[in-house]
């Protein structure tokens, strides 16, 4: 638990703060001068690369055979993500969700996927959909 706190820290720190500033309090964040709305958008994305780091330096400690099993899985959970979330997000200005869920309190919400919160939940579920995937090749 100690070695997932170290590598997955800094994303969590980046869905903390992703989640209180698009979800939890927008309408303070809103208030706020543009230069520190600005630092708040963009802080997330440096945690992400902190996390970034820190998941390279996870694998590059890895043996032989868990290295390229994990590579595999990530790079199916990165590209898997991208690919749902930009499809995603198509559907949406579409208009397909507004479609099939009419809203009738907010007819100008969104469905889309705007927090790293959510893309982190994407990839944790298509990490381990490739990491299962991938590792039953060598069984």
């Amino acid at each position: 638990m100690w070695t997932d706190w170290k590598v997955n820290g800094w994303l969590f720190a980046a869905t903390i703060i992703s989640a209180a500033s698009d979800i939890m309090f927008p309408h303070l964040v809103s208030q706020w001068p543009v230069a520190l709305r600005a630092l708040v958008a963009l802080t997330p994305f440096l945690a992400v690369l902190l996390w970034a780091r820190s998941l390279a330096r996870w694998i590059h400690g890895m043996d032989e055979l868990r290295r390229r099993i994990t590579l595999a899985a990530v790079l199916f959970a990165t590209s898997a993500a991208f690919f749902f979330v930009t499809a995603w997000h198509r559907l949406d200005k579409a208009g397909v969700f507004q479609a099939v869920f009419p809203a009738s309190k907010h007819p100008d919400a969104s469905w889309d996927i705007v927090t790293v919160g959510h893309i982190f939940l994407l990839m944790t579920f298509f990490y381990f959909l490739g990491y299962r995937t991938f590792n039953r090749r060598y069984q």
